[in-house]
């Protein structure tokens, strides 16, 4: 179907999609591959327990678990690179306490980075503080000055703010089965503040589901790196965005938006992007603390990975080496 390197040939709901080599494909020799065979495995464990028993090729992996374990495991090929976006907590607009900013800014400057890389991250996490890369042109350094600092005590006033004028700064901290050692993080840097957390964890397919495409949370974590500004801050902070999970909504965020899509002047697109970075960072829509460590591991007979940033691949050059030895 279509004019891809690939043609569908069987898909079974929850076991297996089959691909196989499309002979007229347009560019000759292409693709290597005679059949592609894709498995769902949404359980962190398992998902690395296939390919380190080979009995997968590749897997994509969700979190830094599954990268940090793969990096020390000579047997396999590690793909991976900090891209725009990243790790965030979700806030929910919608719900209390996080519909008030001072909570927003009260959970920001209670992450210790430092800590949290030291502790789950092997010392390698890439803290993000913007929407954009430091490399980005859709990057500037006042967005990233206006982004709030570690400050504990700071936290803890605005906790305190909150609490005198009323409002209840406890809430429920939702995350998968796979993210219970974060999640434990989380509650005792609130702890920290003065904020009593409580946890709860589900398998990868309800928590999708069933709390962040329901709105159903009230902080949550979430993985969304992306190679290009276009549709991925669209798609994140626009009202209507379809991976805008937590319902913020900013006019001006939509307009800049619409006018850095529309624009065929790259000066304007560029002013644009620098303002809804400048803008969101403000408003706090997410708290941002990695960029993404969304990963690709393969088996060392696997070659001709073509990755992008969103760790989705372009498999025509892809092949197998059974050189013996």
């Amino acid at each position: 179907m279509g004019a891809g390197p690939f043609r569908l040939v069987e898909w079974i709901p929850d076991s297996r999609i089959v691909l196989e080599k499309n002979p007229n494909y347009w560019q000759q020799g292409m693709p290597y591959l005679d059949s592609l065979e894709f498995r769902p495995l949404p359980d962190t464990e398992s998902r690395y327990a296939s390919i380190e028993n080979g009995d997968v090729d590749v897997v994509y992996g969700g979190y830094n678990q599954e990268l940090v374990r793969a990096l020390r495991n000579p047997e396999l090929r590690v793909y991976y690179g900090p891209g725009n976006a990243g790790e965030y907590l979700y806030f929910n607009f919608n719900q209390a306490p996080f519909d008030d900013r001072r909570m927003r800014e009260a959970i920001v400057r209670s992450l210790d980075l430092q800590a949290l890389g030291a502790s789950l991250y092997n010392n390698q996490l890439v803290p993000a503080k913007s929407l954009f890369t430091d490399e980005s042109p859709y990057h500037t350094e006042e967005a990233s000055n206006a982004w709030p600092t570690y400050d504990p005590e700071r936290a803890r006033q605005l906790v305190e703010e909150y609490r005198a004028s009323g409002g209840n700064p406890d809430f429920t901290f939702k995350t998968t089965q796979a993210r219970v050692p974060f999640g434990e993080f989380i509650q005792a840097q609130m702890a920290a503040v003065g904020i009593n957390v409580e946890l709860q964890f589900y398998d990868l397919a309800q928590f999708s589901s069933s709390v962040v495409q329901s709105n159903d949370f009230q902080l949550t974590t979430w993985v969304g790196g992306f190679d290009s500004a276009f549709p991925g801050a669209t798609r994140l902070l626009r009202s209507d965005g379809n991976s805008n999970y937590g319902k913020y909504n900013n006019p001006e965020v939509d307009r800049l938006l619409d006018e850095a899509v529309s624009t065929t002047d790259e000066a304007v697109r560029t002013r644009a992007y620098q303002q809804v970075e400048l803008i969101t960072g403000e408003d706090l829509v997410v708290a941002w603390f990695s960029r993404s460590y969304l990963s690709t591991i393969t088996k060392q007979e696997v070659k001709g990975i073509d990755r992008y940033a969103s760790r989705d691949g372009f498999y025509a050059r892809t092949w197998i080496d059974r050189t013996p030895g």
